[in-house]
């Protein structure tokens, strides 16, 4: 009986573990196909089909991103450069397409403001050279040009009072012709450089009323003029007086006595007390500028010369030789003589060389036909409003007698430097008494004209020659081209003006 007992129990312990050994087998069955699934899949060898996976929701990436910055942040201070540590830029000059090369010589110019500044308005007729005649005739350019103004006051001309008052200026139709005869016969001047026709620009004669001025005693000398443009600056003569040019070298011409060599402007020291040549029109102005003076105007100029009287000649109304340099010297060869000689030669009120030794610029615009103006006798005239050339007076070394009566004129291109041109100031007022020529300049000279003939080899000292006949003489040449008519018809068509 218990044997059957035992052996039922052990049936049905039998069936209960073989149905757990079944799930066993069918999990693991199904565990074993998915894992061999999944590495096909992986290895490639099974491919999923997209169709079974079509229909599955897309999931949404999130995105995590940092916390925003305030809406008006802080900004990070840049760190400060200092000139050593700073980057250095190079500069790039770019000349515009149209604009001519610079000449090398001007860019070498000094960066430093020139002595005296001269505004090109300054320049401008009718108020020219400091101003009109009747303003005071101060230095324009600022505190520079009263420093270089000083300098120049040290070794500045004297200035010698002209008293105010009317005069007959021009000429008449008698005494030109007077003169071409006295050229013809009394010192040998050759038919065509002495001409009727050369003094028809100073007739009719005409009363002027000028007011009381100051004039300088002796025209302007080299070492003067020196000193006016080495204060100006290297350059300066191309260009430095008020945009225009003041003179020339021997760069520029060969009949100039005056060196550049890039530095300073000289000339030989045996020539210092001559009368300075070669500058335009504009390097006269702007030196009586930088004196506070001016040029005269051609009223002036001519009072001056001739006085009351009414003088031919500074000194009457007969040439003579001894008072006066032209081409017609009473010894020696022509040529130029120190500012300070000749003073029998001087004029009614001690004017010097008014007659001869270099022409003189003076403040009027040129016109042939002036004199038969009603302008040219208002009181103070300062000549044409406008014109191409300049007025020049005084005639010169290198011209014959008949140039250099007071009341003859000349005309030159203002740019157009010469020579035989030179210049002297004029002032309204004599607030600044200097003290005389000196500083180098030396003495007055008396000697006579001939006695300066024995002054040193001026041509070995590379001073520029005089011309050596009248012929090429450019000041015997007419102010205008001469009529093909002869001195008695010619006399006829000459305004006598009474």
């Amino acid at each position: 009986m218990s044997m059957r007992g035992n052996y039922s129990v052990q049936r049905r312990r039998s069936g209960g573990g073989g149905l757990q050994w079944m799930i066993f087998g069918v999990i693991l069955g199904f565990a074993c196909s998915a894992v061999l699934v999944l590495g096909g899949i992986a290895f490639g060898v099974l491919a999923l089909d997209p169709s079974l996976v079509a229909g599955l929701p897309t999931a949404t990436p999130l995105i995590i991103t940092a916390t925003p910055e305030p809406h008006t942040a802080t900004p990070t201070p840049e760190p400060t450069l200092t000139p050593t540590d700073a980057p250095q830029l190079p500069v790039i000059v770019d000349f515009p397409t149209d604009t001519p090369t610079p000449d090398p010589a001007s860019l070498a110019r000094p960066t430093e403001t020139p002595a005296l500044v001269l505004p090109t308005s300054a320049l401008t007729i009718p108020d020219l050279g400091g101003g009109a005649p009747r303003d005071t005739g101060t230095t324009t350019g600022g505190a520079n040009s009263v420093l270089l103004s000083d300098r120049l006051r040290v070794i500045a001309s004297d200035l010698a009072p002209i008293p105010g008052g009317t005069f007959t200026m021009g000429t008449t139709a008698a005494e030109v012709i007077q003169a071409v005869n006295e050229c013809l016969a009394g010192y040998g001047g050759a038919p065509g450089r002495c001409d009727p026709s050369m003094g028809e620009d100073s007739s009719p004669p005409h009363n002027v009323t000028v007011d009381a001025f100051f004039l300088e005693v002796t025209e302007v000398s080299y070492e003067q003029f020196l000193i006016f443009l080495n204060a100006l600056g290297p350059g300066a003569h191309r260009n430095g007086c008020g945009g225009f040019p003041c003179a020339q070298t021997r760069t520029e011409s060969e009949t100039s006595n005056i060196s550049f060599d890039g530095a300073q402007y000289s000339v030989p020291p045996v020539i210092n007390n001559l009368p300075a040549t070669n500058m335009t029109w504009y390097g006269a102005v702007a030196y009586c500028q930088a004196l506070g003076r001016r040029l005269p105007t051609e009223a002036e100029w001519e009072r001056a010369a001739r006085g009351d009287a009414g003088f031919i000649y500074p000194w009457g109304n007969v040439w003579d030789g001894s008072r006066a340099s032209t081409n017609r010297p009473l010894s020696g060869e022509p040529g130029k003589v120190p500012v300070t000689a000749l003073p029998l030669g001087a004029s009614p009120y001690g004017i010097l060389n008014m007659a001869g030794n270099v022409a003189e610029w003076v403040q009027d615009w040129y016109d042939p036909f002036f004199y038969r103006n009603p302008a040219a006798s208002a009181p103070n005239t300062t000549g044409p409003a406008a014109g191409t050339d300049k007025v020049v007076r005084g005639g010169s070394w290198d011209a014959v007698p008949f140039f250099a009566r007071s009341v003859h004129r000349q005309n030159r291109v203002p740019n157009d430097a010469t020579a035989w041109i030179g210049f002297r100031c004029a002032s309204n007022s004599d607030a600044a008494p200097v003290t005389g020529i000196g500083g180098g300049i030396g003495g007055a000279d008396t000697s006579p004209i001939g006695s300066f003939t024995a002054a040193p080899d001026l041509a070995a000292l590379g001073v520029a020659p005089a011309a050596s006949s009248e012929e090429q003489l450019a000041n015997s040449q007419p102010t205008m081209p001469p009529l093909p008519t002869s001195p008695p018809t010619l006399a006829a068509t000459l305004e006598s003006g009474g």
